[in-house]
């Protein structure tokens, strides 16, 4: 199955420190989500892995709030996705949504998981959810347009097309794709 560009699109997300969170974890907080981010952005074997490392020593810190920890989650997703590794992509995003229930990336990035894995429905329902969580979310719609492309809901796909094109998102792929079934 081809992979669409914009769902290999995966977003770095740093939270800030909610309140009561000790200023001396924030700090190491803050110094194991960077050097994480910065292997996700390096990309290569090594830097991945010590990445995985650096976001696994977040999760250990149970006594870290869940949002913190659910970003961790999220960004391993990222490498199991960025590695194709997507039944670890899939089970660390859901892991990230468990302890964040409003966490619309991680519902974002485990839509393009089931997309690749040519899960339709599963795809669309987390889309959907993404969506229902941030309605301006450009990104969600665009690809839910190309779920619904897969599944030949043509007016669903110009739905989200425009709705994405709405909220800013520049790819032009959907709606030539759409352009050429309409000939």
């Amino acid at each position: 199955m081809k992979v669409r560009p914009i769902l290999a699109l995966m977003a770095f997300v740093l939270v800030a420190p909610s309140p009561g969170f000790p200023a001396t974890d924030v700090a190491s907080y803050n110094i194991y989500m960077r050097r994480g981010l910065s292997g996700i952005q390096r990309g290569t074997v090594e830097s991945l892995y010590s990445a995985k490392k650096d976001f696994e020593h977040i999760i250990r810190h149970e006594d870290w709030d869940a949002v913190h920890r659910s970003v961790a989650y999220h960004n391993l997703g990222v490498i199991g996705f960025m590695e194709n590794n997507l039944d670890s992509a899939i089970k660390n995003y859901l892991s990230a949504i468990e302890l964040n229930p409003e966490y619309s990336e991680a519902y974002f990035n485990l839509g393009g998981a089931y997309y690749k894995q040519g899960l339709l429905k599963k795809a669309e329902e987390v889309f959907l959810k993404a969506i229902e969580l941030q309605p301006e979310y450009g990104r969600a719609h665009y690809s839910l347009g190309f779920v619904y492309l897969d599944q030949k809901k043509y007016d669903l796909a110009r739905a989200h097309a425009e709705k994405a094109a709405e909220y800013g998102v520049p790819f032009r792929t959907l709606k030539e794709r759409l352009a050429k079934i309409s000939r």
